[in-house]
C-alpha cells in the first residue's frame, strides 16, 4: 500500500491543482470580442444621407436622396425638403450606427463587389462626423446560408452584418419622417373640439382632485374614461401614406373641418388648431393643416370618417 501513496498524492494535487484552475476559469474560451462596424457613437454623428438603391428610383415615394443635418442641437431634414421628422425613428437609427457589429469578415481585399450586391446600385449611406471625418457605408445583399447582409465601408473589407442590424438603418424617408398631423398625448389633453359639417362634438377632461383617473365628458355628458382614450387615440394615430406637402402649394381649397386641440403640457395650456381642406378635384382627399400653418398631410376621407362615426356613437 505504502508504495502507492506517492501516486495518490500526485492526483490528489493534480485534482485539486485542477479545480482550481477551473474556479479561476483558466479552461474557458475567451469570448471573440465583437467588433464594431463603424467604430462611432451617436453623439459622434453630424449629418446622414441616405441614397435609395437604383431598383427603388421608381417607386411612389420621392425619387431623391434624403439628408438628415444635426443643427442647433436637434436634427432636421434638409433635403429634398425640410420634411418633418419623428425624433424618436432618428435616435434609434443613430443607436443602431453606433452599435452595429460585424460579424464576420468575407473578403478582406475585394475586387468584385458586384457579385455581393454591393456596387452602384446597393443602397447607401454617407455619414458625416463632428470631427469632419466621413464614412460610406454600402449595404448589399444577403448571405446564402446565414441571417445577415453584405456591408462595406468605405473601400474595406466585405463583412457580414446581421439582416436585424441593417433592419434598424437601411431606413425609407418615410419611415424616418412623423406621418402623424395630430400631435396628441391622452395624459395632457384637456379638451378637443371637432367641427365639421357630418358631426360637431367636444370631449373635454373634468380634473378632480384625489382622483387616479381623469374624468370626461362628452358634450357635456359624462363620459367612460376608456371611451374618451379610444376616441383620442384615433385621432393621434392616423398617418399619412405620402410625402407632406407645403402647404402653400394648396390651391382653390374648400373647408371640410376644423379641429382645436387643448393640452397641459408641463403647467402650460397650449391650443393647437388644424383645419382640414379638400381640392376640388380630389374630394376623397383631405388636407390637414399643421397648426403651424405650414405643412399639409394627405389623409383618406374614410379615415376621418372612421373618427366622425365613432363620435357619433358615442352621443348620449
Amino acid at each position: 500500500m505504502r508504495k502507492w501513496i506517492p501516486t495518490i498524492l500526485a492526483v490528489v494535487v493534480l485534482l485539486v491543482g485542477w479545480m482550481y484552475a477551473a474556479s479561476q476559469s483558466y479552461f474557458r474560451e475567451e469570448a471573440a470580442e465583437q467588433v464594431k462596424l463603424l467604430g462611432i457613437q451617436a453623439g459622434d454623428i453630424q449629418a446622414i444621407t441616405i441614397h435609395k438603391p437604383a431598383a427603388e428610383e421608381n417607386s411612389t415615394a420621392s425619387q431623391e436622396s434624403s439628408q438628415l443635418k444635426l443643427e442647433q442641437g436637434v436634427w432636421q431634414m434638409v433635403e429634398p425638403k425640410a420634411y418633418p421628422l419623428n425624433g424618436y425613428a432618428v435616435s434609434n437609427l443613430l443607436d443602431a450606427l453606433s452599435a452595429a457589429d460585424q460579424e464576420l469578415v468575407v473578403e478582406e481585399s475585394p475586387t468584385n463587389v458586384e457579385k455581393y450586391g454591393l456596387g452602384t446600385d446597393a443602397a447607401r449611406l454617407d455619414i458625416q462626423l463632428k470631427d469632419q471625418r466621413k464614412i460610406e457605408l454600402i449595404i448589399g445583399g444577403q448571405l446564402p446560408a446565414d441571417d445577415a447582409r453584405y456591408v462595406r465601408v468605405d473601400s474595406g473589407a466585405v463583412v457580414a452584418v446581421k439582416s436585424e442590424t441593417i433592419s434598424g438603418i437601411e431606413l425609407s424617408r418615410r419611415e424616418l419622417l412623423d406621418t402623424t398631423p395630430f400631435n396628441l398625448d391622452e395624459s395632457n389633453v384637456q379638451s378637443l373640439d371637432w367641427e365639421a359639417e357630418a358631426s360637431t362634438w367636444i370631449l373635454k377632461s373634468t380634473a378632480q382632485q384625489d382622483t387616479a383617473e381623469k374624468q370626461w365628458t362628452f358634450n357635456g355628458a359624462e363620459l367612460e374614461a376608456t371611451d374618451a382614450v379610444s376616441l383620442i387615440g384615433k385621432i393621434k394615430n392616423i398617418t399619412t401614406a405620402d410625402d407632406v406637402r407645403p402647404a402653400s402649394e394648396l390651391k382653390n381649397t374648400v373647408p371640410r373641418f376644423t379641429f382645436i386641440a387643448e393640452q397641459n403640457v408641463n403647467g402650460q395650456m397650449i391650443s393647437d388648431v388644424y383645419r382640414g381642406l379638400t381640392v376640388a378635384s380630389d374630394p376623397d382627399q383631405i388636407w390637414v393643416i399643421t397648426p403651424d400653418g405650414e405643412w399639409a398631410y394627405a389623409l383618406q376621407a374614410d379615415a376621418l370618417k372612421d373618427v366622425e362615426d365613432s363620435a357619433e356613437a358615442l352621443k348620449k
